[in-house]
């Protein structure tokens, strides 16, 4: 598999994230939610936080929750492609604050400061968001233990070390 490989949800998949009626695991769960049809594999693997994406892509593959675009063509091995700009940085944290918002938390709980997220314009903003994204995430049972190392990526993501002292 190569790492610029573009999958998007099926109707299975689609079925799958509304309903919860098939038993993924909370890494597939992550991973198929992140699926958009923009997203390659490094960028699922960087958003996702899970090192085995390979797997997962093709247990969501096997069972039908996604598919391959075909302008990306199968490879044998998974190369990452990193080459991100600043912006580039931007949307990934901005993503990655939106999905795992979804996947921790009431969709409609959440639905105000997700659009409060996709509504800002600079880096500046969206630092300022990570706060209450971060309080969000650590008042669900699944994101209270995970939500330090999720706030660690978003960091990463924006380059900022200034908001390691975030509580």
């Amino acid at each position: 598999m190569k790492a610029s490989e573009i999958f998007h949800k099926t109707a299975t998949g689609q079925t799958e994230v509304e309903t919860r009626s098939n038993a993924l695991s909370m890494k597939e769960r992550r991973v198929l939610i992140l699926v958009n049809g923009e997203n390659n594999a490094a960028t699922l693997q960087q958003l996702s936080l899970c090192e085995n994406i390979v797997e997962i892509l093709e247990v969501l593959l096997d069972g039908g929750f996604i598919a391959q675009d075909s302008a990306t063509a199968p490879q044998t091995d998974f190369e990452p492609e990193v080459d991100k700009t600043e912006s580039a940085f931007e949307v990934s944290a901005r993503e990655f604050m939106c999905n795992t918002l979804l996947t921790f938390a009431n969709r409609v709980r959440v639905a105000k400061l997700i659009d409060e997220i996709n509504g800002v314009d600079n880096i500046d903003a969206l630092k300022d968001m990570v706060k209450p994204w971060y309080h969000a995430i650590s008042e669900t049972p699944g994101g209270m233990y995970q939500a330090d190392d999720l706030r660690q990526e978003v960091q990463k993501m924006i380059a900022d070390e200034a908001l390691v002292g975030l509580r």
